[in-house]
């Protein structure tokens, strides 16, 4: 009897730390991703409670990545390829919209990815990035970001309320 507490008890002990160990893999990847380091702490939380907001409900992450320099690799290509390997998005399908902003190299694309290529349309996308780009060639990342993730919300929403996207 006492030796059979032992194994359970050792039993019972493994089980608790592949739950502990398993925890972070449960946890939110940042939607928000600042590799360069162009946004301060304030900014960067801010916008990523706004990527939550926007993605919240929708099944379809909002993703903004910022980087130095993607040299001469092809911008479209260079964004599905981190997508992919970082695992991003949302469901089975790994539903998503990502805007690429290079900025050393002065590259930008947006991919869109599962459920995210059925609510975005390449008009919608258009309209989007004609927006902010302009606001990302005066410097002004925040405001250009913060435009993105809202503009993508309105979009998202729009598609949950009409079943259709916008155009």
């Amino acid at each position: 009897m006492k030796h059979t507490a032992k194994r359970f008890a050792a039993l019972l002990a493994a089980l608790v730390l592949v739950l502990c160990l398993s925890i972070p893999a449960f946890a939110a990847a940042p939607l928000v991703r600042d590799e360069m380091g162009l946004f301060d702490a304030d900014t960067y939380s801010q916008l990523e409670t706004s990527a939550e907001a926007a993605s919240d409900g929708h099944d379809c992450d909002v993703y903004f990545l910022v980087v130095d320099s993607i040299g001469d690799t092809d911008q479209r290509q260079y964004a599905k390829d981190y997508y992919l390997a970082n695992g991003l998005g949302s469901g089975s399908e790994q539903s998503g919209i990502l805007f690429l902003l290079a900025v050393g190299s002065r590259k930008y694309v947006t991919i869109t990815y599962g459920g995210g290529v059925t609510a975005f349309t390449d008009y919608r996308i258009a309209q989007i990035e004609d927006k902010i780009v302009p606001m990302l060639s005066d410097g002004t990342y925040y405001k250009a970001s913060e435009t993105y993730i809202e503009m993508c919300a309105d979009t998202l929403d729009f598609y949950a309320e009409k079943g259709a996207p916008l155009d």
